[in-house]
C-alpha cells in the first residue's frame, strides 16, 4: 500500500506539473500577443516620426528659402534707393548749376 500512495503521489505532482505547464504556456502566448502589439506600436511610432521628420526638413527648406529670397530682394531694393538717391543728387546739383547760371546772366544783363 504505501507504494501505491507513493504512486499516487507521483500523479498528483505530475498533474500539478502538467497544470503548471499548461498556465506557463498560456502566460507565453499571451507575452507573445503583448509584443506582437507593443512591436506593432513601435513601427508606426517610428512611421509617424519619419513623417514628422520630413516635414520638418520640408518646412525648414521652405524658409531658408523665403529668407534667401527676402535677401534677395532686400539687396535688390537697396541698390534702387541708392540708384534713386543718386539721381536725386545729381538733380540737385545740376538745378544748383542752373540757379548759378540765371544768377550769373542776371548780374551780367543790364535791367
Amino acid at each position: 500500500m504505501p507504494q501505491d500512495k507513493q504512486i499516487d503521489q507521483v500523479y498528483k505532482v505530475i498533474n500539478k506539473l502538467d497544470t503548471a505547464i499548461d498556465k506557463l504556456a498560456d502566460v507565453s502566448s499571451d507575452i507573445k500577443q503583448i509584443l506582437a502589439v507593443h512591436e506593432q506600436r513601435l513601427d508606426q511610432t517610428e512611421n509617424i516620426m519619419d513623417r514628422h521628420f520630413t516635414q520638418m526638413d520640408a518646412v525648414h527648406s521652405r524658409v531658408s528659402q523665403l529668407r534667401d529670397d527676402m535677401n534677395e530682394a532686400e539687396k535688390r531694393l537697396i541698390a534702387e534707393l541708392n540708384d534713386i538717391n543718386k539721381w536725386r543728387w545729381q538733380m540737385m546739383g545740376a538745378a544748383a548749376g542752373v540757379a548759378a547760371l540765371i544768377s550769373i546772366a542776371a548780374k551780367l544783363m543790364p535791367m
